[in-house]
């Protein structure tokens, strides 16, 4: 075989296709996760060395990401970053979970960052690619850092039966749809409706929270019957929300700027992930991160 038989094989199993390339059905489940962790593997490359070549080609137009730190920044902001960052001396990616929902596919992974200095940091990621027709492009990716003391593995627990819900379901295919979906997730955590979430969080739900701990749908269900909002919360508004719509995929990115009991204040900001089966939504990831403006 010669040098372009031999490279053409290789570029199909890492989805890097040239766009210039035919157009092809998405992959297959299992060839998409073996494409979204060699790519996975090539980003932690372009990190160390600086290759803002390959975050160019990888990005997509409608590209956007959510920092550590709880910015937003557009595909061109994204850019500039990664071109001016400093090289990581260490950068590893570990547990790394790949789902995939049609030409859609929605990737978790914990980086272990090494800085030039020898600084340890271990930050949670959630990325949503988006198959072009030739090859995945990177629609979304947000970080939360892990602080200190919270573990870096999946926090488990068995599933029990969910309480009943006696409420109307969402049938509409619009983004008004989405829109109160997203009303009805943030009122359903002030009154502590755990029966909402169990009707409408999807048996394989995974989310990040501000801390960087990462929950199943188990534990994040006992986490919301807790009443958090009425013991410590004054008001927990949601504001600025973007809705993206990628097949039967939807993102929904807002914030909610809150104010504690105690007079402290903060915004998280948030992308929780919804997919359309049998005419419902309902939302399989959920990723929070602090908001920390520059001083």
């Amino acid at each position: 075989m010669n040098s372009i038989g031999l490279i053409a094989p290789l570029l199909v199993v890492t989805g890097l296709l040239a766009e210039a390339s035919d157009t092809v059905d998405a992959p297959t489940e299992a060839l998409a996760e073996v494409q979204l962790r060699a790519l996975t593997q090539k980003m932690a490359d372009a990190r160390r060395l600086g290759d803002s070549r390959f975050f160019r080609e990888l990005v997509a137009p409608d590209f956007l990401q959510t920092t550590d730190d709880g910015r937003w920044l557009d595909r061109d902001a994204f850019l500039v970053r990664t071109a001016e960052e400093s090289r990581h001396r260490g950068l590893s990616y570990n547990d790394i979970r790949v789902r995939v929902f049609g030409p859609v596919a929605l990737l978790h992974s914990t980086a272990r960052i090494t800085s030039a200095t020898g600084e340890v940091e271990n930050v949670r990621n959630s990325e949503v690619y988006v198959w072009s027709g030739s090859r995945w492009r990177l629609v979304s990716t947000q970080s939360t850092s892990i602080l200190p003391g919270v573990g870096l593995a999946l926090q488990t627990a068995l599933a029990t039966p969910d309480s009943p819900w006696e409420g109307a379901w969402h049938h509409d295919d619009d983004p008004a749809a989405l829109r109160e979906l997203n009303e009805s997730y943030v009122q359903a955590f002030r009154d502590a409706d755990v029966a909402w979430y169990g009707a409408h969080l999807s048996p394989d739900y995974l989310v990040v929270n501000g801390d960087g701990s990462f929950y199943d749908r188990a534990v994040a269900l006992t986490d919301f019957a807790k009443p958090t909002y009425a013991t410590q919360i004054s008001a927990f508004p949601v504001d600025k929300v973007n809705i993206r719509r990628f097949n039967d995929v939807a993102l929904v990115h807002a914030e909610n700027a809150y104010l504690l009991k105690d007079g402290r204040s903060g915004v998280n900001r948030y992308t929780d992930v919804w997919v359309r089966r049998d005419g419902r939504w309902t939302c399989v990831a959920a990723h929070i991160t602090v908001h920390r403006p520059a001083a």
